[in-house]
């Protein structure tokens, strides 16, 4: 099902993947439709909801805004799937429910798309993590003079999945994202993606990432399985077995972290076990950022890789970006 009014084409579509989100999802919309570009569309796409979020959504007379309602829960990858399907835009960029963008956040990527190589076509930038339960924030901006094939494929070190801003023709080239993976599906894509395109790199907070859901531990496990089916092999035969085993070591401490995160500590112990068999150097970067979240307030970690970390003061808000 879905509804809006049939526009000309618009320079960016919007895809906004949702999942029982009636507390996010106005926010997040509002930062869409708040943009200093306004020749764009908002394509929200309700992923099975058993809230309010159709109601929240249904109160927005914008004309620049598409309502998608998926009939069952299929997961953030057929999500995104079918907002692309619908996208109309020469860019497309994506934002989950639970975040939201600073105002210039399109205006400046596409301004950096343009001036670069045709041949890059992608783009992200920095983003502010605000962890709900302790209120506080930090800043990571990806190195714009990194690797990045080379350190997707070790670790998932980019970037989330509302950062990103797409040139319509790379999905041609690339695919679309794989819907069996109900995790890790943002980490997938990229690994494609930049097997065959370059990227260029925001260096500015232009996000605000609000994490504050866990993740279920039974979905990660599988899709760890399934991640790992693609991605292992690759791995070792573009860049050696010590990258292969640096990625299994990535993957099994984000089970580890997916358990943490849901109290199961014990639980995860053999998983960090198994990880530090595969990378001794895995385990180390995870312990330090275990430590630098515990002095943040909370046992969560940031994304780890070649990030460039800034401490932020205490704030209520994050309106002083």
């Amino acid at each position: 099902m879905s509804r809006g009014p049939i526009r000309s084409k618009p320079t960016v579509s919007v895809v906004l993947p949702v999942f029982n989100g009636e507390a996010s999802i106005g926010r997040a919309a509002r930062s869409v439709l708040g943009q200093t570009i306004s020749d764009l569309e908002l394509i929200v796409v309700d992923d099975g909801s058993t809230d309010r979020t159709n109601e929240v959504v249904s109160e927005y007379s914008e004309p620049r805004l598409e309502f998608i309602r998926l009939e069952k829960n299929s997961g953030p990858a057929a999500a995104r799937n079918a907002g692309v399907s619908r996208a109309r835009g020469e860019y497309i960029a994506f934002l989950d429910s639970d975040d939201e963008w600073l105002p210039a956040k399109l205006e400046r990527q596409l301004e950096l798309i343009v001036a670069s190589p045709a041949a890059i076509g992608i783009s992200t930038t920095g983003f502010r993590i605000h962890r709900v339960a302790t209120n506080r924030f930090q800043d990571i901006i990806p190195d714009s003079d990194a690797d990045w094939y080379r350190q997707q494929l070790t670790m998932c070190a980019l970037g989330p999945g509302s950062t990103l801003t797409v040139k319509r023709e790379v999905f041609s080239q690339v695919g679309t994202f794989d819907v069996a993976l109900r995790r890790f599906e943002d980490w997938d894509w990229m690994i494609r993606c930049l097997a065959v395109r370059e990227i260029v790199i925001c260096p500015s907070v232009l996000a605000i990432l609000h994490v504050d859901r866990r993740p279920c531990v039974r979905i990660v496990r599988q899709s760890a399985e399934h991640f790992l089916e693609k991605h292992a092999q690759r791995s070792e035969t573009t860049f050696g077995r010590g990258a292969a085993r640096r990625l299994r070591a990535s993957v099994e401490l984000e089970i580890a972290r997916a358990m943490i995160a849901n109290g199961r500590y014990l639980s995860s112990l053999p998983r960090a076990a198994r990880a530090g068999l595969y990378s001794p150097a895995r385990v180390s970067l995870l312990l330090c950022e275990l430590l630098k979240r515990t002095w943040y307030g909370d046992i969560a970690w940031a994304l780890p890789g070649k990030l460039r970390h800034t401490r932020v003061a205490d704030r209520e808000t994050a309106e002083s970006l």
